[in-house]
């Protein structure tokens, strides 16, 4: 069986190759598949060992794009497509592969100090405003990228909790219950998404136009 490792980046080049594909969005730890109900029983069937197992995805997936995927991907997109979550990275996990794909250098005591200023500013039109900033920022981008993600509550803390520490004289602990709790996660997942779609929108936009509107000669 692969080890968790290998199944995070096959799942991740999966995924990136199926936003290519224009895959209809899908959160692996929800119930609902991206092949409705309906159809679901008798396509995955175990009795069904005879229908060709890439059809679903054929259905779903660009061909070009399908074509350039190697069997471990292929394996991933089936199991994201039924929910099959065994193994598979959250969706926390997957928010920070796509947004932190590239690594970047750490920054001087300087530069974390002005971009702590440049978060202040951003604190005054509200937390999602900071997030968005703070995301954007080089403090994030090269503190999550490809971390190790069980301690990502301490690289926030390390972070974002620092700014904070400096920004509103918080202690350790104040810092932390802000940080580690549910509201602040989805916050953070919905800034992230944002810049997600952000770059989603930039790679099917050519020349300033629209996706899926021709380009102009």
């Amino acid at each position: 069986m692969a080890s968790a490792n290998k199944q995070h980046k096959r799942a991740k080049r999966a995924k990136t190759k199926a936003k290519q594909g224009r895959v209809e969005r899908h959160n692996p730890q929800s119930a609902t598949p991206i092949v409705p109900d309906y159809f679901m029983p008798d396509f995955f069937s175990s009795e069904a060992e005879d229908l060709d197992e890439d059809l679903p995805l054929a259905m779903h997936v660009e061909p070009e794009i399908l074509e350039g995927m190697d069997d471990e991907e292929r394996a991933a997109v089936r199991s994201l497509m039924k929910g099959d979550t065994d193994g598979l990275p959250t969706e926390d996990e997957m928010r920070l592969w796509e947004v932190f794909e590239s690594p970047a250098p750490q920054p001087s005591d300087e530069q974390r100090v002005a971009h702590f200023h440049e978060l202040k500013l951003a604190e005054q039109n509200g937390e999602h405003v900071l997030l968005l900033a703070f995301a954007r920022g080089p403090v994030a981008a090269h503190a999550l990228y490809d971390i190790d993600f069980a301690n990502y509550v301490e690289i926030l803390m390390n972070t974002l909790g620092a700014y904070w520490m400096w920004a509103h004289g918080l202690d350790e602990h104040a810092a932390r219950a802000r940080i580690d709790n549910e509201d602040f996660f989805e916050a953070f997942r919905d800034a992230l998404g944002e810049i997600e779609d952000e770059a989603v929108l930039r790679t099917y936009t050519t020349a300033g136009n629209k996706p899926d509107e021709p380009a102009q000669d």
